[in-house]
């Protein structure tokens, strides 16, 4: 048995009065499906690097990573969108999984890469997406030391983490002004390094 958990999250960030930057929610997709045989051997997941970037400590996103909306604005604009890619499978009693935490290039845009303080809040929300990709492998490693067998467990617990991770992204934009607070924003800033210090195992 294997299953295969996509998710699927955009972030829309624009100017709402002169002075004031609001960021949407989107877009939100997730989609969870499972198959009783899987003949691919291997990694289950081949990313296509012209698409996605993987998140990765020694290759950070930067605006260039965005594509540059050719529409115009007064203000600095931007969308960013993360996926978070989850395939494994039980194999002889025990958890075999990948989990893949994507910066989406094609669904990703800006209409300004000049503004540091709008891309630090854009890159935060990819790190705290990779934050919740850690939680994720140390639940299927806890899951998989306490002898559990049953797929449907290891689904509960990566729904659960991911409904928690869309929930702690709102709670970010809306504690941090969408951004514009600075003193939240480097809160959030400090929080977010911290727990990915933690998770450092599950990297």
């Amino acid at each position: 048995m294997n299953c295969n958990l996509f998710c699927l999250l955009k972030f829309f960030r624009f100017d709402l009065y002169m002075v004031k930057f609001v960021r949407l929610v989107m877009f939100v997709l997730c989609l969870f499906w499972t198959t009783h045989s899987y003949g691919q051997k291997g990694k289950y997941l081949d990313v296509d690097t012209t698409k996605y970037i993987v998140w990765d400590e020694d290759r950070p996103i930067t605006w260039d990573d965005y594509p540059i909306l050719g529409e115009a604005f007064e203000f600095p604009q931007a969308l960013t969108a993360v996926i978070h890619s989850v395939r494994g499978s039980i194999s002889k009693g025990k958890p075999k999984f990948e989990v893949y935490v994507l910066f989406k290039r094609e669904d990703s845009w800006t209409t300004d890469r000049i503004d540091a303080a709008l891309f630090a809040h854009e890159k935060l929300h990819f790190d705290i997406a990779e934050m919740y990709g850690r939680m994720v492998r140390k639940q299927i490693a806890a899951l998989g030391k306490q002898g559990v067998k049953a797929l449907s467990e290891y689904r509960k617990s990566i729904k659960y983490l991911l409904a928690e991770f869309k929930k702690k992204s709102f709670e970010y934009d809306e504690e941090t002004n969408h951004g514009m607070t600075d003193d939240e924003q480097a809160r959030w800033q400090n929080f977010v390094s911290s727990e990915m210090q933690r998770l450092h195992k599950y990297k």
